[in-house]
């Protein structure tokens, strides 16, 4: 049974006007137009549903059983179907679920939090790290509302993306350390003992990838997984780590480190914000992405991009 939402509209009309002529400018719609929408409705249901009389078109038994549940459907569909969404951060109870690396959350989540506690006092944030495969699989099914970093991974055309920043990396040491140089020499920065971080973030590749093609081997004694175990280590001995120059700028904020100058330029990587097709037009997701896209010209101050130059020689 082809039955559609425009033939119950069509009978509706008809038992509130009892003419087909006003119903017909009520749906404006051509009197033989309605006529023919008429016919087919009488078809597919099996009876005459509306005969004419000296005052208009009465319903049938059936058509009179039948007001009740179409007009039920009618409202259903333009209540639920046709009503455009509404989203009000003041009043929404909504967990948005971000796709962040470590550094992102450092980065980002401030932004968001501070965006609760201004606008949203009831919605909340759940922060979550994938692997590449399961953040596109989670983000697909709606699990992950939005991705902020470094996603080299996320290429399908299913995905839209914002660009946010472009950071690159930059050297830490601790404060009192043996070379007081603002900047290290090439011999002196391959020399040194290296902390290194293999966080399961991609950022970190760039660099290391960089290092490889620019045929430098640094002295590594440590690998750790965890970026903030990093401030402790290099406190408290005489090893030194490159790390993304966001990070950099943060520990840098702690008297026990520095930044000092590296003996190349480091490469810069992209940071993008990125969402699934099917979120484009939700309003939360739209709020979410504004939360964050408020914040660039904050973001684009702290130049996370100078190449490992600390913040005093930018």
């Amino acid at each position: 049974m082809n039955l559609d939402v425009h033939l119950l509209r069509v009978f509706l009309a008809i038992h509130e006007t009892r003419s087909v002529g006003r119903s017909a400018q009520m749906l404006d719609m051509s009197q033989p137009g309605l006529s023919t929408a008429l016919r087919r409705l009488r078809g597919l249901l099996g009876d005459p549903l509306f005969v004419k009389t000296y005052n208009g078109m009465e319903p049938t038994s059936r058509a009179r059983e039948l007001v009740a549940p179409i007009r039920g459907i009618v409202q259903a569909v333009d209540n639920e179907l046709f009503a455009v969404p509404q989203f009000d951060p003041a009043t929404s109870t909504r967990e948005f679920r971000l796709g962040l690396t470590d550094i992102g959350e450092g980065i980002y989540l401030p932004f968001a939090v501070q965006a609760l506690e201004r606008s949203a006092p009831s919605i909340s944030l759940r922060s979550m790290y994938l692997p590449p495969r399961e953040l596109e699989e989670a983000m697909a099914a709606g699990d992950v509302d939005l991705a902020c970093g470094y996603f080299p991974d996320i290429t399908s055309s299913q995905f839209l993306h914002r660009r946010i920043g472009l950071h690159s990396f930059a050297c830490i040491m601790r404060a009192n350390h043996p070379i007081r140089d603002r900047a290290l020499t090439m011999d002196q920065y391959l020399s040194l003992n290296h902390v290194e971080v293999e966080a399961p973030g991609r950022s970190l590749e760039v660099f290391e990838n960089f290092l490889r093609k620019k045929k430098l081997r640094r002295k590594v004694v440590l690998r750790t997984p965890h970026f903030m175990s990093i401030p402790v280590i290099v406190g408290s001995t005489d090893v030194v780590a490159t790390v993304p120059q966001a990070l950099a700028d943060f520990f840098a904020s702690m008297k026990e480190l520095r930044q000092v100058g590296l003996p190349f330029r480091p490469p810069t990587f992209q940071v993008n914000m990125y969402w699934h097709r099917s979120q484009t037009n939700d309003p939360g997701n739209q709020w979410l992405r504004q939360v964050i896209t408020a914040q660039l010209e904050t973001l684009k101050a702290r130049a996370y991009h100078r190449n490992g130059r600390p913040a005093s020689a930018v």
